[in-house]
């Protein structure tokens, strides 16, 4: 399941996480999360084995805005990218702000689509293949403000 991380990653006076809207919000996942998972069973000489490696971490931003994917597991955000920066891989610019959805939080989903094979043993001849793709999903709520600034150049 990935872990959902984005910055901004401000809070509200009652504590509540936000993000910003015309911001670009960066998104990425813990790296455990980005690592092949295998799971193997036995039964004396009969055996099958899966491993599903993470392809493509996406978010679904809610408020009606379309999914933004990326080849890997993100990039965190750091200062040193600069506060306006663009994530090199994953982000979502808000557009509206979340004041009208229930609690005032959007619900967002992070999902991690996985490419599973298999390999086994039938007790007399090797076997495997590619199953179809599979997809793991994590929601996260948190508001999406609008914020005023005044830049002095």
């Amino acid at each position: 399941m990935p872990t959902p991380r984005h910055s901004p990653d401000l809070r509200l006076p009652d504590g509540r996480p936000a993000t910003v809207v015309g911001e670009h919000t960066w998104f990425w996942t813990a790296p455990e999360d980005w690592r092949p998972q295998t799971e193997r069973v036995q039964a004396g000489e009969v055996w099958a084995e899966v491993t599903a490696v993470p392809v493509r971490l996406s978010m679904t931003p809610g408020l009606g805005q379309s999914v933004a994917s990326c080849a890997g597991p993100g990039t965190p955000y750091d200062r040193s990218f600069g506060l306006h920066a663009a994530s090199p891989d994953c982000d979502v610019v808000y557009e509206r702000p979340s004041a009208d959805q229930p609690g005032a939080l959007v619900t967002a989903e992070w999902s991690i689509t996985w490419r599973v094979t298999w390999q086994g043993w039938t007790g007399s001849a090797p076997t495997g293949g590619e199953l179809a793709p599979m997809t793991s999903r994590t929601p996260a709520r948190f508001a999406v403000g609008e914020a005023q600034a005044l830049r002095i150049r």
